[in-house]
């Protein structure tokens, strides 16, 4: 049986434009997310800010998503954030093996590998401060337990999160913060559709401007 976020992003029966529609929204507010959970007490990590990376063959600085602190030992660790729950008919949606990362070529996701691979030679700014950092953190929108070991041992990620986790978490801590937010852009949205509602021409009734 899958999971919640399996069913809350792909739809059974299949509804292309549906679950288009949701990896959109999702896409919009994702980061704030993690932001939400790094802010929480209980929470492993903490967010230090945006970083930029210029990895030893990289032309120049890349900015990623995240800068996460342990607080357990203090070590950091530049982030990058993907969920791309929809794209390619959902063939990201789980992380299942390193392959699915290899359409990530771009230089910023480059800067991010050799920061997991070699942070002594990479450097890391964030707010425009110098950062030793320790290694590199993947976020995914789901990742199977072979999966995160599979890629960690490949790329030399320090872990690898899932945006599914992390909210479980969020709710398990019932988080006062991430509750707030959820019903702030709840809100936003009801009133973005309340207001196209009140603009909508009657079925029938022909526009002028037609």
């Amino acid at each position: 049986m899958k999971d919640w976020f399996y069913q809350l992003v792909k739809c059974a029966p299949p509804a292309p434009r549906r679950d288009k529609f949701i990896a959109r929204l999702l896409g919009i507010f994702n980061e704030d997310i993690v932001k939400c959970w790094c802010s929480a007490a209980r929470a492993p990590y903490r967010d230090l800010g945006r970083p930029r990376v210029q990895g030893p063959d990289s032309p120049k600085p890349c900015t990623l998503d995240f800068t996460l602190e342990s607080k357990k030992d203090g070590r950091r660790f530049v982030t990058e954030m993907k969920c791309w729950v929809e794209y390619q008919g959902y063939r990201h949606l789980t992380l299942e093996h390193p392959e699915q990362l290899e359409e990530m070529d771009s230089p910023a996701f480059r800067a991010f590998l050799q920061s997991a691979k070699q942070p002594s030679l990479c450097s890391v700014t964030v707010n425009g401060t110098p950062q030793n950092v320790d290694g590199a953190i993947l976020i995914w929108g789901n990742v199977s337990a072979t999966g995160r070991t599979a890629v960690m041992r490949a790329t030399g990620l320090h872990t690898v999160l899932s945006l599914r986790d992390i909210v479980d978490d969020l709710v398990a801590w019932k988080d006062p913060r991430y509750y707030s937010f959820l019903d702030e852009r709840l809100e936003w949205c009801e009133q973005l559709f309340a207001g196209l509602r009140r603009h909508q021409t009657p079925i029938g009734v022909r526009r002028r401007d037609a």
